[in-house]
């Protein structure tokens, strides 16, 4: 054992996973760890907290969430450990210092409850001697009976040196003895160097046995941090429980397996809203081409003189828009987009420029709807045009009815959502209704704007 963990190995991790836009399989190294021996390089793993980050496709350069952290062997090219990222339930911060510090302090812990935890394992043992010597491997046999001095026996295969060691000792002292010298590998190595943070309950259960690695995981000292890890295991490893405790113990790990499907169905779903957002900035870009496409065509020339083609052009297109933002609105998420609260009108006669006043007369008899803001009074003020106002937060049937009837449309662009402001070039590209875009909040330097442009 000595050999394996002096032996330098190379390692580093990795973030990987397939890009939710194009399905492109992309790695990300996020840390070398170098050329270490094994034993130190364990310990630099335990301290090292990988940041998860979005991954940058090579492909199409769209940012996605990784599936994996991997550890790889770079010179024997081959992934140590393939662990994949739990979105459903992230680890605040308090409590991540909290299980590494309890993870750290984990030889301490042990060594001052050694001595209870080594009387229980023993007296675990000496139940049932015969089965608890039936998980031991030849190796642990040898180095139990190197420890005591005794000679080993002329065995040829593992089971008989396991009923060799059923049958030897004749008192508890010598089984006792005996047990913890063959356990040592198992406890030090496995359990403790490992530490609760990297336990693998199914692989410990393969090699070392079900009865003793449940004794194991369930008695062995931890910090208090680290106990909501022992729950999970032992759910792992008694699914299938039978004794006096069966009912709770399958209990526990019916729920383990119930979190384990949450977790994977909740990870299965943060990628399937990535996925969808892609989606969504696909479809906006293509209404925003079509957009361009029919403002183009409509300043080419006065209506009246347009030929059939370009008619049926723009007709095909505005259809064309319609599709696209009915799909668009099908798929885009109930939930608002994060924008600031929309800002009460300014009903002052000037913004407070030094600029002469523009002449509004122009606009007599239009409807002006303003999107992005609201007025605190309803009578029309001093304004040559009749003035509507939607705040664009949410897509009602007002909101719909002041595009509809506006002549103008002006969007306020630091106040509302871009699903708003293409809903409205949508309509206006549909209609043939000027739209206009401006910051400000007061109406007449937004009236100005217009009839300025």
């Amino acid at each position: 054992m000595a050999d394996l963990f002096d032996r330098p190995v190379h390692l580093k991790a990795y973030l990987t996973g397939r890009c939710t836009k194009c399905k492109h399989y992309n790695e990300v190294m996020t840390h070398d760890y170098g050329n270490l021996p094994y034993r130190e390089l364990e310990d630099q793993m335990d301290r090292t907290n990988h940041s998860i980050h979005p991954i940058m496709c090579k492909k199409c350069g769209a940012g996605y969430p990784p599936q994996h952290l991997v550890y790889r062997d770079v010179d024997r090219k081959e992934d140590v450990v393939r662990v994949q990222i739990d979105y459903s339930s992230p680890v605040d911060p308090e409590t991540s210092a909290a299980m590494t510090e309890g993870h750290d302090r984990r030889y301490d812990i042990f060594k001052e409850y050694e001595r209870e935890f080594w009387a229980a394992y023993t007296g675990f043992a000496l139940e049932d001697w015969r089965a608890a010597v039936g998980e031991l491997l030849r190796s642990e046999i040898e180095a139990g009976c190197s420890a005591l001095g005794i000679t080993p026996g002329e065995w040829r295969t593992e089971q008989q040196a396991r009923k060799d060691m059923s049958t030897r000792f004749k008192t508890d002292a010598d089984r006792s003895a005996f047990w913890q010298a063959a356990n040592h590998e198992f406890i030090t190595d496995e359990i403790l160097n490992i530490g609760a943070m990297g336990w693998p309950p199914e692989l410990l259960v393969k090699r070392y046995g079900s009865r003793r690695t449940r004794f194991a995981i369930m008695y062995f000292p931890i910090a208090e941090a680290l106990e909501t890890l022992r729950t999970r295991y032992i759910g792992q490893l008694f699914r299938k429980e039978k004794g006096d405790n069966a009912f709770l113990l399958r209990r526990i790990g019916q729920l383990t397996e119930d979190m384990q499907k949450q977790a994977v169905r909740a990870n299965q779903l943060i990628r399937k809203v990535d996925e969808q957002k892609h989606e969504i900035a696909g479809l906006q870009d293509k209404v925003g081409v079509a957009n361009a496409k029919i403002a183009s065509l409509s300043n080419q020339q006065p209506a009246e003189e347009r030929n059939k083609d370009d008619i049926r052009r723009i007709r095909e297109l505005k259809s064309f828009v319609g599709e696209l933002l009915a799909e668009l609105r099908a798929i885009r998420p109930d939930e608002p987009e994060d924008i600031g609260e929309s800002p009460m009108l300014d009903e002052s006669g000037t913004d407070g420029a030094d600029t002469p006043t523009t002449d509004l007369s122009i606009l007599e008899g239009k409807t002006v709807a303003i999107i992005g803001g609201y007025r605190s009074r309803r009578d029309n003020g001093d304004y040559p045009c009749e003035i509507t106002t939607h705040d664009g937060r949410k897509h009602d049937p007002d909101f719909y009815t002041a595009l509809q009837q506006a002549d103008i449309i002006v969007v306020l662009t630091r106040f509302i959502s871009h699903a708003s402001m293409w809903e409205a070039r949508t309509v206006a590209a549909q209609e043939d209704k000027p739209i206009y875009y401006a910051q400000e909040i007061n109406i007449r330097s937004i009236l100005n704007t217009v009839v300025q442009k």
